[in-house]
């Protein structure tokens, strides 16, 4: 089994920082409440706990939920994308995602993003919504040991001296 690291940096090249922002106020259900657990599930995978907390640990699922209230089309994608991790699972004689071991949902997870094109797009979001919700948390950047700027960047405005010999 491939571990946790491992398999994030394999997720990470994929993640469009861009997509960090801020949360949507209200609450319209994108998912019911089984659809959730599964979302549980499935962000779990992708950020599992270890020594470190996971995504679902910082609540990842939630602030997801939270964005897709004013959205949608990342309902639909997420309502859809969720029937089709239960029905991959069950058709595989698992009674539910939630149910399977970790390697196979990460396994079913990646067979995901070689599906079609719904599949595909549905991988895609999860991932990046996962994966930019967990760095962004304090968690997370203690887990990869991040420390952000308290003010300003103080060596910007005046660069180090180089070795290098000016021009005359």
């Amino acid at each position: 089994m491939r571990g946790r690291r491992r398999f994030l940096a394999s997720l990470l090249a994929w993640l469009p920082w861009a997509a960090i922002g801020p949360t949507t106020a209200g609450r319209a259900e994108a998912v019911d409440a089984s659809m959730r657990l599964t979302l549980d599930a499935v962000a779990d995978t992708i950020v599992p706990r270890d020594a470190d907390p996971g995504a679902v640990d910082v609540g990842v699922p939630a602030r997801i939920l939270a964005r897709l209230t004013n959205d949608p089309d990342g309902q639909r994608l997420y309502r859809e994308g969720l029937a089709v991790v239960e029905a991959m699972a069950r058709r595989g004689g698992a009674v539910s995602f939630r149910a399977l071991d970790p390697t196979a949902r990460e396994g079913m997870l990646l067979s995901l993003g070689r599906g079609d094109e719904p599949a595909r797009r549905f991988y895609q979001r999860v991932r990046r919504d996962v994966l930019s919700l967990y760095w962004a948390s304090a968690a997370g950047q203690r887990t990869v040991g991040y420390r952000p700027l308290r003010e300003g960047y103080p060596d910007y405005a005046e660069p180090p001296a180089t070795s290098r010999t000016r021009p005359r």
